[in-house]
């Protein structure tokens, strides 16, 4: 079982350009049993890994919108490596009356839900907010912080982040989103460096999950936009509702 989630996820991110590293958390966590803030950190590499496959196949097609690129990817690196090398060690072991891992989790959920609902109501619309462009650097620095604290690479909130307020096209922001993911997600996970990481399960997860992501890139092409934002609001409402249910019966 465990398997066929590590190939959905991988399927999901070459789809969706996203999605990723809010399933290896769970996965990690659920189904090899890793803690909560190693699996945080663990995704980072997972995620990162598979997102160049997407990344160089997006360059090779030319539909990497690299101006919003690099907008976003060099706050988010930083703001990764911060949160992976200061502030997740830094947390208390109790917060708010739950468990570091659990409420790494909470939080990660909740943000899920109120991100979802966003894309829920622009998968109504093709309309866009245009931002300033300090602003969106802002907010890359904001993701990446994000990402590195909660473990995801970032494209539940990057490719909201072009589509809404960049105006990029969402298949071109799926392969955008993924170089972004790349570059944050591996320069976050070099905050992990000389803790213990378990290679025995990142390397077969990370070799299921490029499996997953070759078949999901081609089919990227066939979805219409608007299915493509739909399907990217609903798994994240799905895995939300998962993880609370599984710190519910914890």
């Amino acid at each position: 079982m465990e398997w066929f989630a590590v190939f959905g996820m991988g399927l999901l991110l070459g789809l969706l350009g996203g999605g990723g590293g809010i399933l290896t958390v769970p996965i990690l966590v659920g189904f090899f049993g890793m803690p909560a803030t190693q699996a945080t950190g663990a995704s980072l590499f997972v995620v990162g890994v598979a997102s160049i496959v997407g990344s160089v196949q997006g360059f090779w097609k030319k539909e990497v919108d690299m101006p919003s690129a690099v907008l976003i990817a060099a706050p988010s690196a930083l703001g990764a490596f911060i949160a992976r090398k200061f502030i997740v060690p830094g947390l208390p072991e109790s917060i708010l009356g739950m468990s570091k891992d659990d409420f790494l989790l909470v939080a990660f959920a909740a943000l899920m839900i109120a991100v979802g609902w966003r894309m829920v109501r622009a998968a109504e619309s093709d309309s866009a907010y245009k931002v300033p462009a300090y602003v969106t650097g802002l907010l890359g620095l904001i993701i990446g912080l994000v990402a590195g604290t909660l473990g995801a690479g970032g494209g539940f909130l990057i490719v909201p982040a072009l589509t809404l307020l960049l105006g990029v096209d969402i298949k071109r922001a799926i392969p955008t989103s993924l170089t972004v993911i790349a570059i944050q997600s591996l320069i976050g996970f070099s905050g992990e460096l000389g803790k213990p990481i378990p290679w025995e399960t990142l390397l077969p997860v990370l070799g299921v999950g490029l499996v997953g992501m070759l078949v999901g890139m081609p089919l990227r092409d066939l979805a219409p936009k608007g299915h493509l934002k739909a399907g990217f609001a609903v798994l994240i409402f799905v895995v939300a509702a998962w993880m609370l249910f599984r710190i519910g019966m914890g």
